[in-house]
């Protein structure tokens, strides 16, 4: 947000260099990102944080600076609204449900012009196009005290009615800026007669703008519901000034204030008379609440120990009518102040003004916990499983959990059988991922233009329906463009083996795009996971190796023979497949005994049972 300093100085006295200004106003949280200058002015860059959308205005700002250096703020100054002389009709019917507050006037016989230089050029040095004087005098008032306005044509209003309602799926609209949009279902319209003439709380509409004819005006000053705002906003990918205060929460309070600000620049500016009674239609009073806080747990909570008397300046600084009372503090909340509701609130204002720096540095007392927390997740089987994937040469990606309809399709998923986001940011991240599939597909295809060897893993969360209910369970999946399907099926076995887990590794392996590829269901192996191991020491007495060729039949699994040749003698310490062509197979064989040295003779009288149990387990003859 750009806000000048000669216009923020109408509204309070400001006596700190640019700089100090700055630094203060980025430790109470309200970051200055630049300073600028512009054609010899001076203009705060400011970076407004989405709780607080009373900075989104110049009073807003002139009030955290008041409540910085304890000066007064002055308000622009408003003329009530004398009874008007001619009265123009005007029906108008809302729904406080997703419009809880509807503020407006009639002008007549206003004279439509450019602006007067003052005000086009405080409009351009914030980021603003000045258009007419009557639309320019709406978005100075709503960049200075932080309620957005619209402007009607009121002749353009047919029938001179208007009503607050949801948009039906596809219904058509242009708006001021001549772009024409087709609404999704639940969007908050203004209708006429006969036709849409506002997307409330974003765009105004085309049909109703005020241009260089316009002589009668109507002036709305609304409060939206935030959530219905940001979700239209999101679906159309269309955001305004206006839009984003009202989807952080407006000063529901203020609405009538505005618009007397408002009219009286109009009259001041663009002439005319005021056709109307202020229409103001509500439930609730936008009044300020009261809200208290205990002395004592705001200095617990905040580490130390700050004197009354000062947390009493501070709060009333913040134009918050502190006053004392049995449990504690008593506060009087404005309306501007959306984002103070609970204790905590408030004991976070005394903090952020006292200051964050003046706190004393404290490690938390408590004690160590002797059980573990029912949500409490253990990463280590996690981070062993990543260890040895990137030993074996792997290296790990993160993708994102969210998917279009159009990579769903491509691995032939079916988009009805997925969780979707009830309301995506765009199609592209509009489905929870079934799948590791496709993000690492999409890293093959990204690493593809640089090599050819492509060794990929992830170990993340999967988003499926079953039995008519949402799961999520930890998947990891690994793609290789370079290694045979023997060497990941070894990478599978030394993943179960060190889990302790006894499965078919194999039948996980599949072809996708150039490379292998596999997924297994992380989840279940941290269930079975037996990470306990048994270490012995080494062995004092040397082993005995030799080769054991033998011919078998392709139908027989190698696993199957080098587990039954184990099975022959507790002295066989290691078996593996080093050669095979064929019906051929060469295996190597290691014998061991941990109590005395082994003779020819002993591995001798092993080798023939092996022999004789390969050959009648598998028809297997020795070469």
């Amino acid at each position: 947000m750009l806000v000048p300093l000669s216009l923020l100085k109408d509204y309070v006295k400001i006596t700190l260099p640019e700089s100090k200004l700055s630094e203060k106003l980025t430790e109470a949280g309200l970051g200055v990102e630049n300073i600028e200058e512009k054609e010899g002015e001076k203009i705060l860059d400011l970076e407004v944080t989405p709780n607080r959308p009373d900075w989104l205005s110049v009073v807003g700002v002139a009030r955290e600076i008041a409540s910085l250096e304890n000066l007064k703020v002055a308000l622009p100054k408003v003329s009530e609204i004398k009874k008007p002389a001619k009265i123009l009709p005007l029906k108008i019917k809302t729904d406080y449900r997703i419009n809880p507050r509807f503020t407006g006037i009639i002008i007549s016989n206003v004279n439509v012009e450019d602006s007067p230089q003052w005000l086009k050029e405080r409009l351009i040095k914030i980021g603003m196009r000045p258009i007419n004087n009557i639309v320019d005098i709406t978005n100075f008032v709503m960049y200075e005290l932080g309620n957005p306005l619209h402007a009607f044509d009121y002749d353009k209003i047919e029938g001179h009615q208007m009503s607050v309602g949801l948009s039906m799926e596809g219904e058509s609209f242009e708006s001021v800026d001549a772009v024409t949009y087709h609404l999704p279902k639940g969007a908050v319209v203004i209708r006429d007669s006969k036709k849409i003439i506002d997307l409330c709380g974003i765009k105004g509409g085309k049909n109703s703008g005020i241009y260089s004819g316009t002589k009668n005006v109507f002036i709305r000053v609304p409060v939206e519901v935030p959530n219905l705002i940001r979700k239209t906003s999101a679906k159309l990918g269309l955001r305004s000034d206006a839009s984003s205060i009202f989807e952080k929460g407006v000063d529901a309070g203020n609405t009538v204030f505005a618009l007397k600000r408002c009219v009286g620049l109009i009259l001041k500016i663009a002439g005319g008379a005021v056709a109307s009674e202020i229409y103001d239609l509500k439930e609730d009073r936008f009044e300020f609440w009261r809200l208290k806080v205990a002395v004592e747990k705001l200095n617990k909570i905040i580490g130390t120990e700050i004197p009354q008397k000062q947390t009493l300046g501070i709060l009333e600084s913040l134009n918050l009518s502190p006053k004392i009372t049995k449990e504690g503090i008593e506060c009087k909340i404005p309306t501007y102040r959306n984002d103070l509701k609970i204790e905590e609130d408030l004991i976070e204002e005394v903090a952020r003004l006292y200051g964050y720096n003046k706190i004393e540095k404290k490690m938390p007392a408590g004690q160590i916990p002797v059980r573990r927390i029912e949500y409490f997740k253990d990463y280590s089987t996690m981070q062993k499983a990543k260890e040895i994937l990137v030993a074996a040469g792997f290296s790990e990606i993160k993708s994102y959990s969210l998917v279009s309809e159009v990579e769903l399709d491509k691995f032939g998923l079916n988009s009805k059988a997925v969780l979707r986001v009830d309301n995506p940011v765009s199609r592209e991240f509009e489905y929870l991922r079934p799948t590791l599939k496709i993000g690492l597909a999409k890293g093959l295809a990204e690493n593809k233009k640089f090599t050819s060897d492509i060794n990929l893993f992830e170990l993340g969360k999967t988003y499926r329906k079953k039995d008519k209910k949402a799961t999520e369970e930890y998947f990891l999946a690994c793609l290789s463009s370079n290694l045979s399907f023997a060497q990941l099926k070894g990478i599978i076995q030394k993943l179960f083996s060190e889990f302790g887990i006894k499965n078919d590794t194999s039948s996980f392996i599949e072809v996708l795009g150039e490379a292998l590829f596999f997924e297994i269901n992380f989840s279940e192996i941290e269930t079975k996971a037996n990470t306990q191991k048994i270490y012995k020491p080494i062995p004092k007495y040397p082993p005995i190796i030799e080769d054991l060729s033998i011919e078998v039949s392709k139908n027989f699994k190698t696993g199957d023979i080098i587990e039954h040749i184990k099975k022959q003698s507790p002295l066989i310490y290691d078996v593996s497949l080093i050669d095979e062509f064929e019906n051929s197979k060469t295996f190597h064989i290691v014998y061991q005994d941990r109590e005395k040295n082994l003779t020819r003779a002993d591995v001798s009288k092993i080798r023939e049972e092996i022999i004789k149990a390969l050959k009648n387990k598998f028809l297997a003859t020795s070469n």
